[in-house]
């Protein structure tokens, strides 16, 4: 199908956006590599630990909260043994060098997609029922590129349930998925299209409490930093492996961190920016 002029021009901006970027994420990768933490191992998430970030001598935290998240199998953690996805371990790395212990509740379901989750009330019932401080949403939108879900069934899906999150008190992560072979090669341009189309519609809420993680392209940036591809992360076409879903998790804690600091992610009563 032939690309318009203005998805050109998004996919143009968004490459010179990662270049711009290189630089600070080969950073992260030394201050990774001098804590020892060497690309490929396979430890849990449990025993990962920011190079940044002593580990909290606060055991006994009296910050809690939960998390709720859905999304697809990558969410999920398929092809980690344990499916400790890289959602859950960057959780568990908040948990374990921060003063706040994060309950992790999983909504995520194989086969699932923001199209068809819309067509139950089961968001709804689960934000109503769990409470959550934090809502994160996480698609791998391969279903979405296989299904040829239109982009604007999409958006509008996405924006429910942002738009659920906020009405619940719920902070909003709305996070791209690890690079694998697929996202990287055959379904490339149509995964940067909803991506694009993901950015628009966090953005369109102007919410201090909607806060959009491309992990996709950091996890990009950081290949590109070490001359690596998709390869050294390969579990399916479709999902990173054990080594993938670690190397994901580390970078959205890092993110996590740098965004929100190493206190609670609280929900803002003021909720327009600037």
């Amino acid at each position: 199908m032939q690309k318009s002029v203005n998805g050109r021009n998004r996919r143009s901006h968004i490459r010179r956006s990662r270049w711009k970027k290189t630089i600070g994420y080969s950073v992260l990768g030394a201050l990774l590599v001098a804590a020892g933490w060497s690309l490929g191992q396979t430890r849990t998430g449990h025993d990962q630990v920011l190079a940044a970030v002593p580990k909290n001598s606060l055991a006994d935290s009296l910050n809690q909260e939960k998390v709720l998240v859905v999304g697809g199998s990558m969410a999920h953690g398929w092809k980690d043994p344990n499916d400790n996805s890289y959602l859950r371990r960057a959780f568990q790395t908040l948990s374990d060098t921060t003063n706040t212990k994060y309950t992790y509740d999983d909504h995520t379901a194989s086969g699932d997609s923001p199209v068809k989750l819309a067509k139950t009330n089961n968001y709804e019932s689960w934000l109503a029922k769990d409470k959550p401080q934090i809502v994160v949403i996480s698609w791998g939108l391969l279903n979405d590129v296989y299904l040829k879900t239109p982009e604007k069934q999409l958006e509008q899906a996405v924006r429910d349930e942002i738009a659920g999150a906020l009405k619940a008190k719920a902070v909003v992560l709305v996070v791209t998925s690890p690079v694998t072979q697929a996202t990287a090669t055959s379904d490339h341009n149509q995964i940067e299209n909803y991506i694009q189309d993901e950015l628009t519609v966090a953005n369109s809420f102007h919410n201090s409490n909607v806060h959009f993680l491309d992990l996709n392209d950091q996890m990009t940036l950081y290949m590109q930093a070490h001359n690596q591809t998709w390869k050294q992360y390969y579990g399916d076409s479709w999902h990173p492996n054990q080594a993938g879903h670690i190397l994901a998790g580390q970078l959205l804690a890092n993110e996590l961190i740098q965004t929100f600091g190493t206190g609670p992610i609280l929900y803002q009563d003021k909720k327009q920016k600037g």
